[in-house]
C-alpha cells in the first residue's frame, strides 16, 4: 500500500510538472499574407496591399495546450518574436529588430507626456473592405516592462483603423473605461511595484516573475484578454494597422497578442435576450444590401418561409440562426441568437 502511495505521488509529480511546463511556441517563417488570413478567418472581407515590418517581430503563437488565455493567433513585438516562447527566464527580456519610429505610436506618446523617441517599431498592416457595420478582434498586451518599470513610462502600441475614403483615423487600442491608449502606465497592479499606485488592476492577469514554473512565455507580466472594436461601413474600404514600438530605447520588449479569426466577427445579431409573450422583437444583422448578399433565417434549425431580409421581427422564443450568402463568391457567415421566454410567476398575497 505504501508503494502504491509513493507511486500515485510521483506520478502526480510528473503530470503537474508537464502542466506547469506547457508554455505557447512561436513560429517566425510564415508568409505576412498567412498571418492575415489567420486573422480573417472565414469572414468574407476582401484584403489587400499586406505590409510587414519583419518576421522576426510578426509572427504565428501558438497556446501549445498551456493555460495561456488564446489558443493561436498573431504575435507583434518589439524585437524578437521568437524569444517570447517557452517559460520565464528573466533572460532575453530585450532584443531589436531595427531603429525605425511611426509616427501615430509617436502622437500617442507624446500626448500622454513621453517625449523621447519610439524605435525598434513593429507592425502589420492591411486594407479590407468589411460587409458590414461590425468589426472587432480580441488581444491581450504583454510587457517586460511590468514589475520593475511600470510607473513612469511605457513601451505604446496601437491598433490604427483608418477609413480609405474620409481619411479619418481611430485607436482601436483603448482601455475600456476610460478610453486612454493602453500601456503598462493604464493597467498596472501595484501588488508588483509599490513605488505607484494600481490603475485599471482588473485589466491585469498575469506576473510571470513571482511564479515562473507556472509561465506560459517568456515575458514578466500581461493583461486579461480584451476587446478592439469599432462600428464601420459595410463595403467601404478601410486599413488596419498593427503597431507596437519601443519607447525612448530597445531595452525591456513589448508584445501583443492579436487571436486568430476574432477579425471574423463581421455578422452580430447581437446579445441573447428574453421576450414575453405577445411581444415582439427586431433583429437587425448590420447588413443592409439586398442585390448581392442571400439571407436565410432558421429558427431550431428549420428554415423561416419567406424571411430573405438582413432584418427578422422574432414574436416567439427560440434559437435563430442567420447565414448571409455573398452572390459573388459562394462565402458565407453566420451568427445566432437566442430568445428566451420570459416566465413571469404569480406574485404572493401580501398583507
Amino acid at each position: 500500500m505504501k508503494f502504491i502511495k509513493i507511486l500515485l505521488s510521483f506520478i502526480f509529480c510528473i503530470l503537474s510538472f508537464q502542466l506547469n511546463s506547457q508554455t505557447i511556441t512561436v513560429d517566425d517563417t510564415r508568409s505576412a499574407n498567412d498571418l492575415v488570413n489567420l486573422l480573417i478567418g472565414n469572414s468574407c472581407a476582401v484584403t489587400s496591399n499586406i505590409n510587414i515590418s519583419s518576421n522576426q517581430s510578426v509572427a504565428y503563437f501558438n497556446q501549445n495546450g498551456s493555460a495561456f488565455p488564446i489558443k493561436e493567433g498573431v504575435i507583434i513585438r518589439s524585437g524578437i518574436a521568437a524569444l517570447t516562447q517557452g517559460s520565464y527566464t528573466g533572460n532575453n527580456l530585450d532584443s531589436q529588430v531595427n531603429t525605425n519610429s511611426d509616427a501615430d505610436l509617436q502622437q500617442i506618446s507624446n500626448n500622454s507626456g513621453q517625449i523621447a523617441q519610439i524605435t525598434d517599431v513593429a507592425s502589420l498592416d492591411f486594407d479590407f473592405i468589411p460587409p458590414s457595420t461590425d468589426f472587432s478582434f480580441n488581444f491581450l498586451f504583454s510587457s517586460n516592462e511590468y514589475g520593475e518599470w511600470q510607473c513612469g513610462f511605457s513601451d505604446v502600441f496601437a491598433f490604427v483603423l483608418t477609413d480609405l475614403t474620409t481619411g479619418e483615423k481611430i485607436n482601436l487600442a483603448v482601455v475600456p473605461t476610460s478610453g486612454n491608449p493602453i500601456s503598462i502606465k493604464e493597467i498596472r497592479d501595484s501588488q508588483y511595484n509599490s513605488s505607484c499606485n494600481s490603475v485599471n488592476p482588473e485589466l491585469f492577469s498575469t506576473y510571470n516573475v513571482d511564479n515562473p514554473a507556472a509561465s506560459t512565455m517568456n515575458m514578466r507580466g500581461h493583461t486579461v484578454v480584451m476587446n478592439a472594436s469599432a462600428t464601420i461601413k459595410p463595403n467601404n474600404p478601410y486599413n488596419i494597422k498593427l503597431v507596437i514600438g519601443d519607447y525612448n530605447d530597445s531595452k525591456y520588449d513589448s508584445a501583443v497578442f492579436i487571436e486568430a479569426g476574432s477579425f471574423g466577427n463581421f455578422l452580430s445579431l447581437g446579445d441573447d435576450f428574453s421576450i414575453c409573450n405577445g411581444e415582439s422583437f427586431l433583429v437587425d444583422s448590420g447588413f443592409t444590401n439586398t442585390t448581392d448578399y442571400t439571407y436565410e433565417w432558421r429558427r431550431n434549425n428549420v428554415v423561416i418561409p419567406g424571411e430573405t431580409n438582413p432584418t427578422l421581427n422574432v414574436t416567439q422564443p427560440g434559437t435563430y440562426d442567420l447565414n448571409i450568402t455573398f452572390n459573388s463568391s459562394s462565402c458565407t457567415i453566420t451568427d445566432q441568437i437566442v430568445v428566451s421566454d420570459l416566465t413571469i410567476s404569480n406574485p404572493p398575497d401580501l398583507v
